[in-house]
């Protein structure tokens, strides 16, 4: 079930010559179930994307819907829960402190509110410092009580700018397992993030976004069963890239040499006959699966790298 549409959404900010688009009629939807990866260059409008399913702006055109309702009203706001980047909470209180007034807002009652604060707690694994105060944690720390602020407000929708970066590889792996649990509910997860593995690892779908608008929009289980190869040219042989480029569609040029993906049947043995027909000598090979990286790389051009 559709539960977010984005209807050529475009926002603005600033004016006259200081304006800028952070996002330009960017269209698309998601179902219940998804765990949709948000990935692009600096400045491509991933965290504007977010900002503005969560309510927290409004754009300039075009419609935001969430479970049906426009992003912002008061209806829309109940249905997702957003971790912003940086954090945000009140450093002054402690974790529990915090998460219980949240709760307070969504708990019909004390016992119900320690229940969700409970649950939160555990969820995010901050039991071993949930009684401190704020000011006193990591950004590890805040990561997971930004995790566990927004499950305490996600109904249909569980926003999350950069939450499982920079947290210990033990602790982010089973977080990733207990936003995969979220998803699997019937609910779905946008998640923004530079760390392209740990997209890979968790999206069941990712969203590409250059100047403010979706280049790609591919499933992560297409990319396990496509693979590239990887040449390495040395001296001379590099000029004849460009050459190659136009041979292979979809190709990319690499520090060393180019990655050619391995598609429509395109085999390695094809690729490296048609290098001995052009004569261009070959110092390495290999054969790898296909990564984001390789999408990104392929519709971002010459955008600033991530």
């Amino acid at each position: 079930m559709t539960v977010l549409e984005c209807r050529r959404v475009t926002r603005r900010f600033g004016a006259g010559r200081r304006r800028t688009v952070a996002l330009n009629e960017c269209s698309f939807t998601a179902e219940t179930g998804e765990i949709v990866g948000v990935v692009g260059p600096n400045g491509a409008g991933k965290t504007t994307l977010l900002r503005l399913i969560a309510g927290e702006i409004p754009a300039s055109s075009g419609d935001v819907l969430v479970a049906g309702r426009r992003a912002g009203t008061a209806a829309a706001r109940w249905e997702v829960g957003y971790a912003a980047d940086p954090p945000l909470a009140p450093l002054e209180l402690s974790g529990t402190e915090w998460l219980s007034y949240l709760a307070s807002h969504r708990a019909p009652s004390a016992q119900a509110r320690t229940r969700f604060v409970t649950r939160v707690v555990d969820l995010a694994e901050l039991d071993a410092f949930a009684g401190r105060r704020i000011v006193t944690y990591s950004r590890g720390m805040m990561q997971r009580l930004a995790l566990a602020a927004a499950t305490i407000g996600a109904g249909a929708v569980l926003v999350l700018d950069e939450t499982l970066s920079g947290i210990d590889p033990l602790v982010q792996r089973r977080l990733r397992h207990q936003v995969a649990a979220f998803a699997a509910t019937h609910r779905l997860v946008i998640i923004a993030s530079h760390d392209l593995a740990t997209i890979e690892r968790i999206a069941t779908r990712v969203l590409v976004l250059v100047r403010g608008r979706p280049a790609a929009d591919v499933a992560t289980s297409r990319l396990v069963g496509e693979r590239v190869a990887e040449l390495t040219l040395t001296g001379s042989a590099l000029v004849a890239v460009d050459r190659l480029l136009v041979r292979f569609p979809g190709a990319v040029r690499t520090g060393q040499g180019m990655a050619v993906p391995l598609l429509g049947g395109l085999s390695v043995e094809e690729v490296l006959a048609a290098c001995r027909q052009d004569r261009v000598p070959i110092a390495a090979s290999r054969v790898r699966y296909r990564a984001l990286e390789d999408i990104l790389v392929r519709v971002a051009g010459e955008e600033p790298a991530l």
